[in-house]
């Protein structure tokens, strides 16, 4: 097979697979109202006394746990049952519950926006599946968490 018979059937099979990931349009249109539906929920006022002021960055030692809310939101949960939702700056490919997160935070012990981190599918390989960045910690409510848990799950 000569050079150009094999550049033409590495495009094709390039296409061929970059054509199998893409989403479809009804996935598509799904995925930005599922987002547009969570920016809803958190742009409820919520009392800055009693929940904190949006912040930049968190210490990890104020970290219990973290989670993924879709595609573009992670949950934080601090030790004292405070509630954080983190918008990223950008959509995760590949962001889903099954998710696990290798963080690498640019200041020693907090996690700030613009810090980035890997996505990690624990079901199916230990392989990185994309890098992510986070963006602004919102302080929310059990009850936003719980809204934006039941939209998920509905969809």
């Amino acid at each position: 097979m000569d050079t150009r018979k094999i550049a033409v059937c590495a495009v094709a099979a390039t296409l061929l697979v970059l054509g199998g990931c893409a989403a479809s349009p009804e996935d598509e249109l799904k995925r930005q109202e599922m987002e547009a539906d969570i920016d809803d929920i958190l742009s409820q006022h919520v009392d800055p006394d009693e929940y904190g002021e949006p912040t930049d960055c968190l210490r990890e030692s104020e970290v219990r746990h973290y989670r993924a809310l879709g595609t573009r939101h992670l949950l934080f949960e601090g030790r004292r049952g405070q509630l954080w939702v983190n918008v990223l700056r950008g959509r995760c490919l590949g962001l889903d519950r099954y998710s696990v997160f290798i963080m690498r935070p640019t200041m020693a012990g907090r996690y700030c926006d613009m810090d980035h981190f890997s996505v990690v599918d624990r079901v199916d390989s230990p392989a990185a599946r994309s890098s992510c960045s986070l963006g602004m910690f919102k302080p929310v409510t059990e009850a936003q968490v719980k809204e934006i848990e039941e939209r998920l799950e509905a969809r």
